[in-house]
């Protein structure tokens, strides 16, 4: 098979006439043609795709600190057109990170231990919404982010009792402040 075709390469070099060079060029216009119209049917099609983002956790309320959360990666899978899935795949970053304000966190408290929770199907819509082109949101993996939390205490200075006179005469030789729990 490789001599054949390496002998039909070799007819092709040689200058067999004004005729074979037409016909040369009409096969390789026809191919061209062909591809192309392939290439369109593929990228017609609909595909679904997945992307894995990187959770960044932002705008937590002040008096809350989050001690653990469920996930750390939001999979999400939306059904594209096939040109749409060739400049995704091919085109943008592999590993993409979103942020996840949590300041519509839904918090309860079971027996003291404060949780949260945040449905992330708004979050695809955003994540949906960013993207240049129109896709339908497939699936968003996991349905739910889940944290733990705990309040924030502030901290307190408990009150000097002594003047300012008597802190000069000498009596106090430093000032001590005590944390208040």
């Amino acid at each position: 098979m490789k001599s054949g075709f390496i002998d039909l390469i070799g007819k092709a070099r040689n200058n067999r006439g004004e005729k074979s060079r037409h016909q040369l060029y009409i096969f390789l216009v026809c191919l061209i043609l062909s591809v192309f119209i392939w290439s369109l049917v593929r990228l017609s099609r609909e595909y679904y795709y997945t992307i894995n983002y990187h959770i960044h956790y932002t705008n937590l309320p002040s008096n809350l600190r989050m001690t653990g959360s469920s996930d750390s990666i939001l999979t999400i899978s939306i059904r594209v057109q096939g040109f749409d899935y060739f400049t995704e795949e091919f085109l943008h970053a592999r590993s993409p990170r979103y942020n996840v304000s949590l300041r519509k966190i839904k918090v309860h408290s079971d027996d003291g231990q404060l949780s949260g929770y945040l449905p992330t199907a708004d979050i695809g819509r955003e994540i949906r919404d960013k993207m240049n082109f129109q896709s339908e949101i497939y699936m968003v993996m996991p349905d739910t982010l889940f944290f733990d939390l705990e309040r924030m205490v502030p901290k307190k200075v408990q009150k000097i009792t002594a003047r300012p006179a008597e802190m000069m005469t000498g009596k106090h030789d430093s000032l001590h402040f005590n944390k208040v729990k």
